[in-house]
């Protein structure tokens, strides 16, 4: 058996690990021992070329690696970028997966290419449609979707309430549509990391938020309510870990607020649990999260999670019981008072829960409901 991965990237984004992990738990826990393998686009995948997990990386313009020159900030480069991924690789996707025929192809991220190449691609090899994160449904992907729906196997949301928005708007078949949380935790991973030191670990308490500097990840409005309540809080620390477009604009926020002692962007860290598991808490005040890695990572490392409660993973914990601590979106008010009340409150019995909720996202746990689908 052979399971192909399709999932072409510019910049680190939790998908990249979410794929890595679901092929490595495919390896790991199948006793089929089937042929595991991602395809590399333009050379984004040759850093995982020799890796230690027997997983195969199939490129389709040979070792090429025009990644490294892809402009990637800002939404224009990035869409051009993704138009020349597209084009280059219409026709070797094509004569790869023909020549090969691989069983299954989970595609992730710029799925387009695949989806419009699904009625060639699909008469041998059973397309599996990974949906990462919440679905903006705009007329053009509901008629792409809907057109081209009935070339795919199965569609996987990573949570229950996105699967049911999908159902309610009718994009595919109820029955196609599975869910298949991300392979989110690993033990010896996360156990091993969290311990190593780190040069922006200090003695004093701090909080840190962790997410690409996006607008989604709305950190205006964290820098913003931070700066003026700060007299408010008993910690007055907050790391800002990540990398992208708004990096200058959260500066001049900073500086304008004259905060360059308090709130720090500390760029993109490869490791994190070991700056998370060092902090008071996690603060997440995104306009979406789906599921929400840094939160379950939070969760897992038995760490305060302060979050916007928003679609569609926090709302999921949320519902799971009494997990974290919960604000109305860009609600000033209600975040400072959650903050304050974090502070305060005994937190045993939350990050119980939390850890419980965590667990359902272990890297054994994607692969159970993954072997459902795959065997």
């Amino acid at each position: 058996m052979q399971i192909y991965y399709w999932c072409p990237y510019l910049t680190n984004i939790a998908t990249i690990n979410a794929v890595k992990r679901s092929a490595i738990s495919v390896k790991k826990y199948s006793k089929k021992n089937p042929e595991v393998s991602i395809i590399n686009s333009s050379g984004e995948w040759l850093f995982f070329k020799n890796n230690d997990f027997g997983i195969k990386i199939q490129s389709t313009l040979k070792d090429i690696n025009l990644y490294k020159y892809l402009p990637k900030e800002g939404f224009v480069f990035s869409r051009l970028s993704f138009l020349i991924i597209f084009i280059l690789n219409f026709f070797p996707l094509i004569f790869k997966i023909k020549k090969n025929k691989p069983n299954f192809l989970i595609i992730h991220l710029l799925t387009f290419l695949p989806i419009v190449l699904s009625p060639i691609l699909s008469k041998k090899t059973k397309i599996i449609l990974r949906i990462s994160g919440y679905p903006e449904l705009t007329l053009f992907r509901k008629l792409l979707w809907k057109f081209f729906s009935k070339y795919l196997y199965i569609v996987t949301t990573p949570t229950k309430l996105t699967r049911d928005y999908l159902i309610k708007n009718k994009i595919f078949d109820k029955e196609k549509i599975k869910i298949l949380k991300d392979p989110i935790i690993v033990v010896k991973e996360i156990n091993k990391k969290k311990k190593l030191t780190s040069s922006l670990i200090t003695k004093e308490d701090y909080y840190v938020s962790v997410g690409r500097l996006t607008n989604q990840k709305n950190h205006i409005f964290l820098i913003d309510t931070f700066a003026k309540n700060i007299k408010e809080f008993k910690i007055k620390k907050l790391y800002i870990i990540g990398s992208g477009e708004n990096f200058n604009i959260l500066r001049n926020k900073i500086n304008f607020y004259k905060m360059e002692n308090n709130i720090f962007l500390m760029g993109f860290q490869k490791n994190v649990y070991n700056i998370i598991n060092n902090s008071f808490g996690l603060i997440s005040v995104a306009s979406y999260e789906d599921p929400g890695f840094t939160l379950i990572e939070s969760a897992f490392l038995k760490k305060k999670v302060i979050s916007s409660l928003v679609k569609n993973g926090p709302l999921e914990m949320k519902e799971f019981g009494n997990t974290g601590y919960f604000f109305e979106y860009n609600n000033e008010i209600d975040f400072v008072k959650k903050i304050i009340e974090s502070e305060k409150a005994n937190n045993a019995e939350l990050i119980k829960n939390a850890f419980k909720f965590s667990k359902e996202y272990s890297l054994f746990e994607h692969y159970k409901n993954l072997n459902k689908i795959l065997f």
